[in-house]
């Protein structure tokens, strides 16, 4: 079995989302952190803000992370092994699909890799396969933060997906225009481009749902 090898039956993702979903609640293994919103406009862009109401339960397993270190010598991992609780699915050969235990979004899903690999380190053909699979199956938004700098909490590598639309109210995603004014060089999947709308240094390229990751 390769590491890019779908082990996910097709049109199985969403409905195991919710299954679980609703089972770690019954549970408690997910604990959704509570948010207030507000819209915050700059240029043409309208983004959402949201503010925590309550970390305590973040703080305190974060605390019980740091004591469990501290004894065994070793860093704390909750994804080897993951809680089974949280478990949505086997993606592929090299990762599997997790439910984020303290959710602002709804069905905020981890892809996981099963192995350890660093969050420092770059995207593999691995990686984007296991997104590949997950955006076949959600209409969403997938992304990867590269480290404690990009917001990173954990050094386990995972990639993250979130269903769209993003907005409360129906818009899908707050920087959808600005992508839209991108300006092209080349044709086809081939072209890469620059939207006006962002000031610092970015690439845009479209991608086929059906390419191949490789």
């Amino acid at each position: 079995m390769s590491d890019g090898e779908r082990l996910l039956p097709p049109n199985t993702l969403w409905t195991r989302t919710l299954e679980q979903t609703q089972f770690a609640l019954d549970c408690g293994a997910l604990q959704p952190i509570p948010t207030e919103f507000q819209y915050l406009q700059q240029g043409e862009i309208r983004f959402l803000v949201r503010t925590l109401a309550n970390i305590d339960r973040k703080a305190k397993a974060k605390a019980a992370e740091t004591r469990q270190t501290q004894e065994t010598g070793k860093p704390f991992n909750p994804f080897l092994p993951y809680d089974e609780k949280l478990f949505v699915a086997d993606l592929s050969g090299s990762h599997v699909c997790l439910l984020n235990k303290f959710n602002v979004v709804d069905h905020h899903l981890l892809m996981v890799t099963r192995e350890f690999e660093h969050q420092n380190t770059w995207l593999t053909v691995a990686d984007f396969a296991a997104l590949q699979i997950g955006l076949r199956e959600i209409d969403g938004l997938g992304f990867y933060n590269g480290g404690t700098e990009a917001g990173a909490s954990q050094p386990h590598k995972h990639l993250q997906l979130v269903p769209l639309p993003l907005m409360p109210d129906g818009d899908r995603l707050p920087i959808e225009g600005a992508i839209a004014q991108t300006e092209y060089d080349g044709t086809g999947l081939d072209k890469i481009g620059r939207s006006p709308e962002f000031p610092f240094n970015h690439a845009i390229a479209p991608i086929s749902p059906n390419s191949s990751p490789a």
